[in-house]
């Protein structure tokens, strides 16, 4: 087991600030540099399988999750001509498995607090663009996201090629709780999708909130824009005529906000040697498209796995190379999956939407496929041979 190691944590995002209170935990000296002076979680709701659940109960921030979140305990998608898509339901997986939807701001208040109650020295305002500047560190956790501008200094091959669609999204009101516990999926072919889901309470709200999602290709944005906001909703409501109350929160279009995705690909997420050690977590190291839901809980394996790390192993690079062994198949796995199921749900193409349609929903209830379909969505699949994550 390592003594005590000086360790600097770069993003103060999910991934960082997991890694940062379980290494501090562990004994260690962390540091977190986050480049803004006030920190905050941004973007709509995320999606908490059962395996960052189970990464939670580590942190013991669980039960505050639960409390903010929302139940959820299936996932629907269905055509414009009213065809069943998608229907998988978590009991399939496992008796008394569920998700939650929830807020980001709820999920980084809860990591933030832990950090602090840790020791974990949080230095804010200070965008770093150098990672030489931290060299006097015995280990560099690069934390920084998809944007990372650290990434590349590290010497390691990556990919990084951003999906020309994305997706605007609002957070809205929902008190009477009319979305349920389930998350929807609408879709028009490939090229229209809208997206409901439960995402339990805001901070320092007792309204429940649900965050909606409407597929949009990135070189249609403007254009998009140009149209406003009431053409926008006559295409929402021509897809889901139930949502006009949800809509009618929606006053202008500058409340809908525009986000894109990376695919980041990787084949090694650390350095080697002894000089220099660096280890990127996280969307910097793995962003994918957010069809699978997968990637909060991905950042939260990553922490819990390099703190397990650095507490079985007798030196850094050791660490390290335990870390990137026991996370590289199971991110690859979730990375081709979501590279080949996006186009089925946003591109312009016509024929795969079409066999989407007619066979995705049949398959829920094949043996082979029902156990890949329910494994993929808890979050648990380590490759396409199979194999399971333990909880």
């Amino acid at each position: 087991m390592l003594t005590q190691q000086h360790i600097a944590v770069i993003g103060a995002g999910f991934a960082g600030l997991a890694s940062a209170t379980l290494l501090a935990r562990a004994g260690h000296q962390v540091t977190v540099f986050e480049k803004f002076v006030t920190p905050q979680a941004v973007g709509a709701g995320i999606l908490i399988q059962p395996t960052g659940l189970a990464a939670m109960r580590t942190l013991g921030i669980y039960d505050e999750i639960l409390a903010h979140g929302a139940r959820v305990n299936n996932l629907c998608g269905v055509s414009h001509t009213g065809r069943q898509v998608l229907d998988i339901q978590y009991e399939r997986w496992q008796t008394g498995s569920f998700g939650v939807g929830l807020h980001r701001g709820a999920l980084f208040n809860a990591l933030w607090k832990s950090a602090t109650e840790a020791g974990v020295k949080i230095v804010t305002g200070q965008e770093l663009t150098q990672l030489d500047t931290l060299k006097s560190y015995d280990l560099r956790v690069i934390a920084d996201g998809a944007n990372s501008q650290l990434r590349s200094q590290i010497g390691l091959k990556f990919k990084d090629k951003l999906y020309p669609w994305g997706a605007v999204w609002a957070v809205l009101p929902d008190p009477q709780r009319h979305h349920g516990s389930t998350l929807w999926q609408w879709c028009r072919q490939a090229n229209q999708m809208l997206g409901i889901m439960p995402t339990g309470f805001a901070p320092n709200s007792d309204t429940p909130v649900v965050s909606l999602f409407w597929s949009l290709r990135a070189d249609r944005f403007d254009d998009w824009r140009k149209a406003g906001l009431q053409a926008w909703k006559d295409s929402v409501l021509a897809l889901n005529p139930a949502c006009a109350e949800l809509l009618a929160n929606i006053i202008s279009i500058d409340q809908l906000t525009w986000a894109r995705y990376h695919d980041i690909v990787m084949p090694r997420y650390h350095t080697e040697g002894d000089r220099d050690s660096a280890v990127i977590i996280g969307d910097a190291a793995h962003a994918t498209s957010p069809q699978l839901g997968q990637g909060t809980n991905l950042a939260l394996l990553d922490a819990v796995a390099l703190a397990e790390s650095l507490t079985n192993s007798d030196s850094i690079p050791a660490a390290l190379a335990t870390y990137t062994q026991a996370r590289k198949g199971h991110l690859h796995f979730y990375s081709q999956a979501s590279r080949l199921l996006t186009p089925l749900f946003q591109s312009d193409l016509t024929v795969l939407p079409w066999f989407r349609d007619r066979l995705m929903a049949m398959s829920s209830t094949w043996p082979v496929m029902k156990g890949l379909n329910l494994q993929t969505l808890v979050g648990v699949r380590r490759s396409w041979l199979g194999g399971q994550l333990k909880l």
